[in-house]
């Protein structure tokens, strides 16, 4: 890869920790953190972005990541942040991976995602199942309805245009 991934981490409190990870140097990393949060030192690559209820304005997020030329994000969160992208009309793909084994009761992949009936939900449709040894990775585009408004508008303030499902193949 000629050039490096870009992290951010999206802590609108300003709260990641000096020894988190992220934070390793490994790779350039961003945080994105509330217009009003006070930063601690130790946090030296930030970009403030407004507040929006339960953290930051993710459409600023993305707008200003798109002028910083950056034209893909991969949301590899927890269900808080994964939620929030939903609930925004923000996602264009999920991929997921399906193993052959249970391990019981554990942590939510999804958060509150804006939905509070059922024909509210965020339908989805197959974009491709492939087998990867044991294991399924399986690719989900959001399924264009009815009930959506077009034409599209893009978050980032592009032309707008006509949101079209993928053509099966």
């Amino acid at each position: 890869r000629a050039t490096p991934v870009l992290r951010v981490v999206a802590d609108p409190g300003a709260r990641t920790p000096a020894g988190a990870r992220v934070l390793d140097g490994e790779a350039p990393t961003l945080v994105a953190v509330a217009e009003d949060a006070a930063v601690p030192a130790h946090l030296t690559h930030v970009v403030r972005i407004p507040r929006a209820k339960g953290g930051i304005d993710l459409h600023a997020l993305l707008a200003e990541l798109h002028g910083r030329q950056i034209v893909s994000v991969l949301v590899e969160g927890g269900p808080t942040l994964a939620g929030a992208f939903l609930r925004e009309g923000l996602v264009d793909r999920v991929v997921g991976y399906l193993a052959p084994a249970l391990l019981g009761a554990g942590a939510s992949a999804l958060g509150p995602a804006g939905v509070s009936t059922i024909t509210e939900i965020h339908r989805l449709e197959f974009a491709s199942v492939t087998p990867l040894g044991p294991d399924l990775k399986v690719v989900l585009r959001p399924k264009i309805t009815a009930r959506q408004s077009f034409p599209h508008t893009d978050p980032l303030g592009a032309d707008p245009q006509v949101v079209q499902s993928p053509k099966e193949s």
